[in-house]
């Protein structure tokens, strides 16, 4: 399922040839018309100039016609100095003005169909303080525009290109987090993502991610309740809104955020993540911030969504549906990632083979639905009783397999042995009735085999599994030194 592209960003980019010139455009030159004037300017105060002087002399024979002509010459001379001197400074301007503007329009259209944002900056220097200045300055805010929005293009191209190429939920929320922190005045930030109705930590970048960091989000009630509810980002002071688990470590010592923001990412009207993040100084104005960060979590959340989805996809295929402990396919996965790792640091790796004593007798006396409580009961009662980095999957009908990644053949013997008796231990109920539930175990290490792969290290445990069973089931046998051994039944405390 591929989240639909807003049309804004995908229109494809055609080139713009300039606009003709009218008609009116084309016989109308303002040099031409500058020129006329002040010819014209000229020539009246050449005309006008005799009168004044015949006026304030009070004698009509203190002009002549030669001074008449001469005034007159002289405005017009005057009328076309200026125009001289006008046309060289003001060109010059204009000349530096037009070429500042081809520039950065060739700037532009090699950014828009090269799809690549450029190092040229899109501005004019302002070297005067009039309507030219003006007009540059006009015109270096519309570059501004233009480059930003190039800018936001170049980002939405390679934010698709990643999200596309990109459906698992921890990339998928690295790069949705980190689009956000370059795009906006965020300096920092978290993702949580929707995951069985609670918002759950998939992505931090330059959050302290210690013990005061919530995992799991309460939703129901506070500033995130009401920031979910709205669907807007909203900004909060982080004392009076009591979040003190918010911290950034620096050189000189950890810091909280006096201010963060709360930007839900809603697809399909359903908030599906949250985005909470410091806020830092931006040249931005507060509502282009707000608007781009609306524009970027409207973009993200289907891919959000899209990543939840493949993930719960992931873990349905993940998990044996009647015992909820992983299946085999992924459970051989998880012994090959744990056997790379033992290889690459040199630690030890031991696995341990479950099969439940006669299951078919149980089966035939208490009907399948009464194996398949045994089943949820046993794989309750184990898994209850592992450790984080212990892995159980379910291998085939009754038979388990257990992963002990950095544990040794002694250990791991140990361990099966507290298993075996906990099962021994436990009552298994079915209507009421109970069932008597053993099993048989078998165990194999890596450093006790010369293997290049799992497969030697299942064998082994296997073979040790059909020692036990030989031997009167409910016990554990260890595959050493190329043969099985049956451990005494020694109930270790329980730890």
């Amino acid at each position: 399922m591929m989240p639909t592209q807003q049309s804004d960003h995908t229109l494809p980019l055609q080139k713009t040839e300039s606009s003709p010139l009218s008609r009116r455009a084309k016989d109308r030159d303002v040099f031409r018309i500058l020129f006329i004037s002040m010819i014209l300017f000229g020539l009246l105060m050449g005309v006008a100039f005799p009168p004044l002087v015949n006026s304030y002399f009070n004698d009509s024979g203190s002009v002549s016609l030669s001074f008449t002509l001469m005034c007159i010459a002289a405005g017009i001379t005057v009328g076309i100095a200026n125009y001289i001197l006008f046309s060289i400074v003001i060109s010059k301007e204009l000349h530096y003005l037009v070429e500042g503007m081809n520039r950065v329009n060739n700037h532009i259209s090699a950014a828009l169909f090269s799809r690549k944002l450029r190092t040229e900056t899109f501005e004019i220097e302002v070297k005067s303080n009039d309507m030219i200045g003006q007009v540059t300055m006009a015109f270096n805010t519309m570059g501004k525009t233009v480059e930003q929005r190039l800018l936001n293009e170049t980002r939405f191209r390679n934010l698709t290109s990643d999200l596309s190429a990109n459906v698992a939920l921890d990339k998928t929320a690295a790069i949705i987090l980190h689009y956000f922190i370059d795009a906006t005045c965020m300096t920092s930030g978290l993702l949580y993502g929707k995951i069985e109705e609670e918002m759950t930590l998939l992505s931090s970048k330059g959050i302290d991610t210690d013990e005061k960091l919530p995992r799991k989000l309460e939703i129901w009630q506070g500033p995130i309740h009401d920031a979910i509810q709205s669907g807007e980002p909203c900004t909060l002071d982080t004392e009076s809104n009591c979040i003190d688990w918010i911290t950034t470590t620096t050189p000189y010592g950890s810091i909280r955020p006096k201010l963060i923001r709360i930007i839900p990412l809603i697809a399909e009207k359903s908030t599906v993540g949250l985005v909470i993040s410091a806020c830092g100084q931006s040249p931005m104005s507060e509502s282009i911030q707000l608007e781009t960060l609306k524009t970027y979590s409207s973009y993200m959340a289907p891919y959000l969504q899209n990543s939840l989805l493949h993930n719960k996809i992931q873990e349905m295929a993940s998990y044996d549906f009647l015992t909820h402990v992983l299946n085999r396919r992924f459970g051989l996965i998880r012994l090959h990632e744990e056997f790379t790792t033992a290889q690459r640091h040199q630690s030890d790796l031991s696995v341990v083979m479950i099969d439940i004593d006669k299951f078919k007798t149980i089966n035939d006396t208490h009907g399948h639905e009464g194996g398949d409580q045994v089943l949820k009961t046993l794989t309750s009662t184990l898994s209850l009783h592992l450790r984080n980095e212990e892995i159980i999957c379910r291998y085939g009908g009754e038979e388990f397999l257990i992963i002990l990644p950095m544990t040794n053949l002694n250990k791991a013997g140990l361990v099966a042995e507290r298993l075996r008796d906990l099962v021994e231990q436990q009552t298994f109920f079915y209507k009421n009735k109970v069932i008597l539930v053993t099993i048989s175990l078998g165990v194999s290490s890596l450093s006790s085999l010369v293997t290049q792969n799992e497969n030697d290290l299942i064998n082994a445990a296997d073979t040790a599994l059909y020692h036990t069973k030989a031997m009167g089931r409910n016990q554990v046998s260890i595959f050493r030194n190329n043969e099985a051994v049956l451990l005494p039944k020694n109930k270790p405390a329980l730890s």
